[in-house]
């Protein structure tokens, strides 16, 4: 797959950099916050080439391009000059709005839900495994287990400051 050419043809089809207020991205979908929605033309975006679908909900145009989204974003920004202009136009157009909230809080705390599961679970087997009498508490299997599943939450802070910093840049 192409990727800047399946950027090209997804910015020409959501109305070019002028109807693009804010662009970012998750895991697997663009999400364009757009002037104007009627503009889009939701068939021809699912057309193009490693676009796997579409989603228009939230006042949000998301489309779903899988693995490969954070490559796609990067030729988005290089092509339309769509951060510096997003930040402008969002300021000056629209209202700070209650999904906003939502919105940075997901950004900041989607990155690092892993890791808490992660060590959420060993905690859970370390319980377990003590219950049961396959562990004792007192063995270094148990301090070395233990003290790992406590890492994400020893560093919370400094992983929360780190998403932060990524989320407003």
């Amino acid at each position: 797959m192409d990727l800047k050419k399946t950027a090209i043809e997804i910015l020409e089809k959501v109305g070019g950099e002028k109807n693009v207020i804010h662009l970012t991205h998750c895991a697997t979908r663009l999400r364009f916050n757009l002037k104007d929605s009627s503009t889009v033309n939701k068939d021809e975006v699912k057309k193009i080439k490693g676009v796997f679908g579409v989603v228009d909900k939230g006042g949000q145009f998301q489309v779903i391009i899988g693995n490969d989204v954070s490559s796609v974003y990067n030729e988005l920004i290089k092509l339309g000059n769509l951060q510096k202009g997003s930040v402008e136009d969002s300021k000056a157009e629209s209202k700070f709005k209650f999904s906003d909230v939502f919105d940075i809080i997901s950004g900041i705390f989607v990155p690092i839900v892993p890791a808490i599961a992660g060590c959420g679970l060993l905690k859970a087997f370390l319980a377990l495994s003590t219950t049961l009498g396959i562990l004792s508490k007192d063995s270094q299997t148990y301090y070395i287990m233990n003290f790992v599943a406590d890492t994400a939450f020893y560093f919370l802070p400094i992983l929360l400051a780190y998403t932060a910093a990524i989320k407003f840049k």
